[in-house]
């Protein structure tokens, strides 16, 4: 999918010419007309515009992460000390250091299958063949996913999820599954109702069970959002933020996080209902100070995805006490600040109280840091910011942010056009009041641009 990007066409950048109008005036005033416009553009226009781009942004993101996690899974244990749950030595029941250590192939789909329905087949039989199974799915390039499933033995690893008894056979069948998940056939094992087993078994006295369930659940999840509302349905976050609260190890932590982001991404969204639960435990990872870097980004894209709806979704995170710790991330390391600065963006769409009391946090003591940025995106997304705080803005220091906006290449109109598009008499007059002349730049930005037949894009 293509990158979405904001444009404000030559007719918005007019409009501040247009302002000394009293029937436009009036008609400004109104509160329909307040809302259509607190965006820079048409707010579901907007939003989808900005979808398109996270989309494209989290689909590249996802990919590369698949791969990684793919490359971790077939890691030797010894380069991944945090995590016992990569150590295939030490899943072993019985079987010789040969048979563990045997390479499969393609070649041994049939021989596998035909062992798997052997009759009365022994524990150490069985935990062989379904690692056999897992090895062939493991490798990081194109695994074989196609020939597995033609070979019909899914429905087998998913009887093997019901083997509480036996959890290291869980564990390989978990394993397998979570690698199919990982790639375009992700539907079959819903289809196969392995998503109830997995769910259960995020309470699996074995830590190593409970960490692999919950990373095949993020896998399915992160899919598609109607397979995310079939993860959501079987009742997986209760247990799954159970494992936050009490990990077994920090491998467990950052995965469980991991996939709690993404029971919470996707157009159409779940129900609040369905995430609001995790919104505290959200605000809690980020006020530790042992979660790592990157169970914190984790998090925060979670919120993003919370946060970017409706006021009671917006709301649900500020009642959180979060806001704080949102601001505070702005001015960290880039791969924090982007979706700490897609929330804020996506709370000041809200009301006129959400928009205040994040600048009643310290929201903009952090933009001018944020639009010196020498990330594109991050200055996208603080001039996003700042052209939605216009319709509410009435702090001093919005002014002298603003004129910097105005006198940056490009990034002009949209803030100044919300203010004068949807605020009130007084917003309207400081800008009009802009120091060093920015109403005058606004216009002849505006005018060039209409001789240029160009837009004003952000």
């Amino acid at each position: 999918m293509n990158r979405g990007k904001y444009f404000v066409h030559m007719h918005a950048c007019l409009i501040p010419v247009l302002i000394y109008s009293p029937a436009y005036t009036s008609l400004l005033l109104e509160n329909s007309r307040r809302n259509e416009f607190k965006k820079g553009i048409d707010a579901l226009e907007g939003r989808r515009r900005r979808t398109e781009t996270t989309i494209s942004l989290r689909k590249n993101k996802k990919d590369e992460g698949i791969a990684k996690r793919r490359a971790m899974m077939t890691a030797p244990s010894s380069s991944m000390p945090t995590s016992s749950m990569h150590d295939d030595t030490k899943n072993n029941v019985d079987s010789s250091p040969s048979s563990s250590s045997k390479i499969y192939t393609v070649a041994d789909i049939p021989s596998l299958k035909m062992a798997l329905s052997q009759p009365n087949i022994n524990d150490a039989t069985l935990l062989d063949t379904v690692r056999g199974f897992r090895k062939i799915l493991s490798v990081e390039h194109n695994p074989p996913v196609t020939e597995v499933l033609a070979s019909g033995v899914l429905p087998a690893f998913v009887q093997m999820l019901q083997l509480n008894d036996k959890p290291k056979i869980q564990f390989e069948a978990a394993w397998a599954l979570t690698n199919i998940a990982s790639t375009e056939e992700t539907k079959a094992i819903v289809d196969a109702g392995a998503v109830p087993y997995f769910s259960q078994l995020l309470s699996s006295p074995d830590p190593e069970v409970r960490e692999q369930c919950a990373w095949c659940l993020g896998n399915i999840a992160g899919d598609s959002a109607p397979l995310r509302d079939v993860v959501l349905s079987s009742g997986a976050m209760q247990p799954l933020l159970q494992n936050i609260a009490q990990p077994a190890t920090t491998s467990l932590f950052n995965n469980c996080i991991w996939a709690l982001s993404n029971f919470c991404r996707g157009k159409p969204q779940p129900n609040l209902s369905f995430v609001s639960p995790c919104v505290p435990t959200l605000a809690q990872i980020l006020r530790s100070d042992s979660a790592d870097s990157s169970a914190k980004t984790d998090a925060l894209w979670a919120l993003s995805y919370i946060s970017d709806g409706d006021d009671d979704r917006i709301q649900t995170v500020i009642d959180s006490g979060i806001l704080d710790v949102l601001i505070a991330q702005l001015g960290e390391e880039s791969n924090l600040a982007t979706p700490a600065l897609r929330t804020v963006g996506n709370i000041v769409s809200g009301s006129d109280d959400q928009t205040q009391a994040v600048l009643d946090s310290g929201l903009m003591n952090q933009m001018q840091t944020l639009l010196n940025s020498p990330k594109r995106m991050i200055r996208k997304e603080a001039c996003w910011v700042l052209s939605n705080i216009g319709k509410s803005f009435d702090d001093t220091s919005c002014v002298h942010c603003m004129n910097r906006i105005i006198f940056r290449s490009n990034l002009t109109c949209v803030s100044p056009y919300n203010i004068t598009a949807a605020g009130t008499h007084p917003q309207i007059s400081t800008v009009l009041k802009l120091p060093k002349g920015g109403m005058e730049r606004v216009i002849e930005m505006a005018q060039t641009q209409v001789s240029n037949n160009t837009t004003c894009n952000i």
